[in-house]
């Protein structure tokens, strides 16, 4: 009945149009029957309305015959316990404009699992990466833990530290500081990556003072490990300072960690190069390098290959998280290594690309 009286009141306005024109037919036969009385019979006009009022009905219940399957479904979806896949239940359109609707409502509900599909995968990046910080951050602190336990043991002992000890222990407590210092960075720049537009300042930065900084945050580590940075160029770019000092963070970090690994003296070759509107900066270690297995796959969530495993400290987050940066600032990032020799990170900052946020 619900179905019927839906048809009904869609349709009102047709079938009141509809029975006007059959009074104004029945109209014109009381002119004419007005004007020529022998020549016509009202007989013949009732007939004319019977006539058209039944055609007309019949053909409203022919078309309703035709449409209800499409009402039924259409109420079957309204009440359907199943909201996001209702619109799969949907069947027998009979009209252009029914056809249209419903491929309007598939290509929404489509979109919108598209939607949430991706806000699911980003929560359970953001979870695992979560677990696996916490998890990775208990390890400098327990080494710090350690240390001081240790340190109070000897104390309480009456042993005084020598000054080589007191050295030691200094550079070894800064590098688990470092470790813990970058481990809240990353997990900080994770949790504002989402709303980057946000906490963007988009200005002329002068890059090579940025990269100077960084160089200088980690110049005990680059000494204890023989790594010699040699920065060539200068150039001012527009960016954004803070995101572009995460993104050579990460690329720096990454160079020291894998370098390392590489006895004697290695280099750290940062150059900048500025050609018209396109600005370069390129980032080569010459630590271990990166498998060519990997290197395809070093830009993805969680990701930390063989190079991860040999180390123990990657989250492989580092370069996922740089990667989207640089994409939401409209920057490219390239990579380039040979296993054994070191790895090359470039990055590209176009003028025109910063117009895209």
């Amino acid at each position: 009945m619900k179905k019927l009286q839906i048809y009904l009141r869609d349709r009102l306005l047709v079938i009141i149009g509809q029975l006007a024109l059959v009074l104004l037919g029945a109209g014109l036969f009381l002119i004419e029957r007005y004007r020529h009385a022998a020549l016509i019979d009202l007989s013949s006009m009732y007939y004319y309305i019977v006539l058209a009022c039944v055609a007309i009905a019949v053909g409203h219940m022919i078309n309703y015959l035709r449409i209800r399957p499409y009402y039924e479904s259409l109420l079957e979806a309204i009440h359907s316990k199943e909201p996001l896949e209702a619109i799969y239940i949907l069947h027998g359109e009979v009209s252009k404009e029914q056809e249209l609707m419903q491929q309007l409502l598939v290509n929404q509900q489509r979109m919108y699992k598209s939607q949430l599909d991706a806000m699911e995968r980003k929560r359970e990046i953001q979870h695992h990466f979560t677990l696996q910080w916490v998890h990775q951050m208990k390890t400098p602190l327990s080494v710090l833990d350690m240390q001081l336990q240790q340190t109070a043991d000897r104390l309480k002992q009456g042993k005084s530290l020598s000054t080589n000890e007191q050295a030691d222990l200094s550079r070894s407590m800064s590098e688990e500081t470092e470790k813990l210092n970058n481990g809240l960075d990353l997990m900080l720049s994770s949790a504002r990556l989402d709303k980057l537009e946000l906490d963007l300042h988009i200005k002329p930065v002068e890059l090579h003072t940025v990269i100077r900084e960084y160089i200088n945050r980690y110049k005990k580590l680059l000494i204890q490990y023989s790594i010699f940075p040699k920065l060539t160029g200068e150039a001012i770019a527009a960016t954004d300072q803070k995101w572009f000092g995460f993104i050579m963070n990460q690329l720096i970090t990454n160079a020291i960690k894998y370098s390392k690994l590489k006895a004697g003296s290695k280099s750290l070759y940062i150059v900048i190069d500025k050609q018209s509107d396109v600005t370069s900066v390129t980032i080569k270690d010459e630590g271990i390098g990166i498998a060519a297995t990997d290197i395809k796959r070093i830009f993805d969530p969680f990701f930390t290959g063989q190079n991860g495993r040999m180390t123990g400290e990657s989250t492989g987050m580092g370069l996922y998280l740089a990667k989207e940066v640089c994409q939401r600032l409209g920057h490219m990032l390239k990579v380039s290594s040979s296993q054994g020799e070191g790895a090359e990170f470039t990055l590209i900052i176009k003028e025109s690309g910063i117009h895209r946020l």
